[in-house]
């Protein structure tokens, strides 16, 4: 096994066994599961910083790295979109364990030799690779009985370094695995550019899932420093209530900017729910709900929960209405598995319903939803006619604060 803290400064010896400089990082391909040394960057002892590709390395150990041809056939290094320095750009920086959920610091990297290459396998979180890099490894060993800690590198992922101009060509397929509750955890621990740059990586709707996680402060940041398309897609994958609230937070100008760009029928969704006051009923629902035709037998309003639930985050109730929109009743999952298929959705819906207005205060929703052991309230206007739905989630933000909500199972996620 090898430790990158112990191949820096190490000599570089050409054919003939002349030292003609020393080592001064490791260039490594991202991509495979375990990314592979594709080249050494010697620095001579005149000059520039020369690119020795792995094919004209014929030995390669902690002590001392032989070259195949003299070094002044080699060139100039240049860096490629889809490499990094293992020393300069992932030794001490931030990187994510994916199993672990959570920010590490790497303190050294093992590299171990597969097949005709030099692979990363692992990562050295223990102090044991702080004492390694100061030359005191043996004094490490000989101090703890501990073994250094570990992280295979297949658990992990890059989220930032030192040059902001150098652009990570490969997807973060792992940070996308993370539930997003632990991925904004995460993310909020960033500085600003690490977190634009994860938001980035990830596809819309995990994006979306994320942001609705994380700080409100971090969120309108992010949002803001994001190229104004790509913001759009993001809003759109949002829940209806969650994106309102973000755009409320936005600079006006900026938010119709992002309204304009985005599908008219999602951007007139949400000017509307814009148009009420953040701690009324209408400011804090959501307008994804299930809408039953009254004259709906259980099959047909089972045949059109399929069509309709992929779009919808969380089902509840399903809400029967009439042809101008008028609330009538309601029945849960429960009620409709239970019913015969023939039977009509008014003979087990329930007419008696809690229900607010749209003007509603939160907290008289939020009571409400905590009297009644709800999980959802829905909104109606003065005539009655069905405006939304104000989700448990949604009214424990009112009661609960941010970091306290996070501590609660997310039954209805």
């Amino acid at each position: 096994m090898l430790f990158a803290s112990r191949l820096q400064h190490q000599p570089v010896l050409d054919a003939s066994g002349r030292i003609v400089g020393s080592v001064k990082d490791l260039v490594v391909k991202l991509g495979p599961k375990y990314p592979y040394v594709t080249a050494v960057v010697v620095k001579p002892s005149r000059g520039e910083h020369i690119f020795v590709p792995w094919a004209a390395v014929r030995s390669f150990e902690e002590s001392e790295v032989v070259l195949t041809a003299p070094l002044d056939e080699m060139g100039k290094f240049v860096q490629r979109d889809n490499e990094v320095l293992l020393l300069k750009d992932i030794l001490d920086k931030q990187i994510v364990d994916t199993e672990g959920k959570k920010l590490i610091r790497v303190g050294d990297v093992k590299l171990a030799r597969i097949g005709e290459k030099i692979r990363i396998v692992a990562v050295d979180i223990s102090g044991q690779a702080t004492m390694r890099r100061l030359g005191l490894g043996v004094v490490a060993d000989l101090l703890t009985r501990r073994p250094p800690k570990f992280i295979d590198w297949a658990t992990v992922d890059i989220i930032g370094r030192a040059d902001p101009n150098l652009k990570l060509t490969v997807s973060h397929d792992r940070l996308g695995l993370l539930h997003p509750a632990d991925l904004a955890e995460i993310v909020n621990r960033l500085s600003p550019q690490q977190r634009a740059a994860v938001i980035k990586s990830l596809d819309d709707e995990v994006a979306a899932n994320t942001l609705e996680e994380m700080d409100p402060e971090y969120q309108v940041s992010v949002l803001s420093d994001m190229e104004s398309e790509r913001a759009s897609d993001i809003l759109e994958e949002m829940d209806p209530d969650d994106a309102a609230d973000l755009l409320a937070d936005l600079p006006q100008e900026k938010a119709e900017e992002l309204l304009a760009l985005m599908d008219k029928k999602d951007a007139d969704e949400l000017r509307k729910l814009l148009e009420h006051p953040e701690t009324s009923a209408g400011g804090i629902m959501t307008t994804e709900y299930v809408a039953v035709p009254v004259g709906f037998t259980a099959s047909e309003t089972i045949e059109l929960l399929r069509k309709e639930a992929p779009g919808i985050e969380a089902i509840y109730y399903l809400y029967v209405v009439d042809k101008e929109g008028h609330l009538l009743g309601a029945c849960s999952l429960r009620d409709l598995l239970r019913a015969d298929p023939s039977d009509k959705i008014t003979t087990f819906m329930k007419t008696d319903l809690i229900k607010v207005d749209l003007a509603t205060e939160q907290e008289e929703v939020a009571r409400l939803v905590a009297k009644y052991n709800l999980l959802a309230v829905p909104v109606v206007d003065e005539e009655n006619v069905m405006q939304g739905i104000v989700t448990v989630d949604d009214a424990i933000d009112v009661v609960v604060p941010t970091a306290w909500k996070r501590r609660f199972p997310r039954v209805f996620a």
